[in-house]
């Protein structure tokens, strides 16, 4: 009799940052001004794994911290989350990572991290255990984790192992400009390791590179492809954009979110979806998806929609042989549909300071497209 699997409670890895977050509750560009923050458990890996497990999807953290107080705070919440921490290893030579975020007036955050080198830097390919891919049907990564050694070689192994093991292999192309052409290399290495690359605009624009515009505040390139009042967006040119980054990295998939419009799905063709509104919470105003948080809960909600669309009746034979690249581009999953519920994961993460405690369930997500 051939053997049954449900992919469904197959594992999700998440690889890379795990940090604590001191989120400023007030909003200034300086850092002398705020004097009352709130710590929350942070990280883009952290917070895809987090993402994950409020859908329902069983999520498994790769990442290392230090021996000290602040990780006793992580490893506490990371348990109640119901997120497995087998492979989040300690090292009492060196502090966990922590990140002081400020937000200034116009609702860009700004990143101060601390100490360097951390804990969260020294992640190596021996903490790469052969046990870690078993049980997993795909695995999430930065291009954060990829600017600091020895983490970003033990990024690139993971993401090889995955891609040879038929996991999905996800990768969010948010990454900090000045870092250095061999970081860059690693970002380049990354993406063509992937399934599914997320960028936003910006980003997008800095990973195509010479030739074409990088769009800043008020900036003609901005307007061009947001319109005046950012209400409508040139969504064929993006498109057009996505399909390039798409065809150069080797992705089947690419996600460009939008912030307050939207976010579009390319594939073989196109998905677009409008954003979606919450309402204010913890005195401030959400940000239809552009806040902190709001990227990891996006493409963590588009990873449970992969791994939970699968049939569950899948024999062994095919889950062994799963092929992610004619996946990703047939019609098997509603990707419109994805992305509209996409849309409306991140904009319920920005409902709360913290990127990680505003994270939706399914059951939030439907609710509030219900009301759209």
């Amino acid at each position: 009799m051939t053997e049954s699997f449900d992919l469904a409670s197959r594992s999700v890895i998440a690889i890379g940052e795990l940090v604590v977050d001191w989120i400023a509750t007030s909003k200034s560009a300086i850092w002398d001004e705020p004097d009352t923050f709130l710590r929350s458990a942070g990280g883009n890996a952290a917070n895809v794994a987090r993402a994950l497990s409020r859908l329902g999807t069983d999520a498994r953290l790769v990442a290392k911290v230090g021996d000290d107080l602040h990780a006793n705070y992580l490893f506490s919440g990371l348990a109640q989350a119901g997120i497995d921490t087998t492979f989040v290893t300690r090292t009492s030579a060196f502090a966990t990572a922590q990140c002081y975020v400020l937000t200034d007036e116009s609702d860009e955050n700004l990143f101060f991290n601390w100490p360097k080198p951390n804990a969260c830097h020294q992640l190596t390919v021996d903490d790469l255990s052969d046990d870690l891919f078993e049980g997993a049907v795909a695995l999430h990564a930065t291009g954060i984790s990829l600017t600091v050694e020895p983490r970003s070689s033990a990024v690139i192994e993971a993401m090889s192992r995955a891609r040879k093991a038929n996991l999905l292999v996800s990768f969010d192309g948010g990454f900090p400009t000045g870092e250095g052409e061999k970081a860059k290399s690693h970002a380049l290495e990354a993406m063509a390791l992937a399934h599914m690359i997320k960028v936003n605009l910006a980003e997008l624009f800095y990973w195509l590179g010479e030739g074409y515009l990088l769009p800043e505040e008020n900036s003609f390139a901005e307007v061009h492809l947001l319109g005046e009042d950012r209400s409508s967006i040139d969504i064929a040119k993006l498109t057009e954009y996505a399909q390039i980054l798409r065809s150069r990295a080797g992705a089947q998939l690419v996600l460009l979110t939008l912030g307050a419009n939207g976010s579009i799905i390319v594939s073989k063709d196109s998905y677009f979806a409008p954003p979606v509104r919450v309402d204010i919470i913890d005195g401030y105003e959400a940000r239809d998806g552009a806040g902190v948080g709001a990227g990891d809960a996006y493409v963590a909600y588009v990873i449970s929609r992969l791994v939970k669309g699968l049939s569950s009746d899948l024999n062994s034979d095919l889950i062994r042989d799963l092929n992610w690249p004619q996946l990703l581009t047939t019609d098997y999953f509603d990707w419109a549909e994805i992305a509209r519920s996409a849309n409306a994961a991140g904009a319920l993460a920005t409902r709360t300071v913290s990127a990680s405690q505003g994270l939706p369930t399914q059951l939030e997500i439907e609710q509030l497209l219900a009301n759209h």
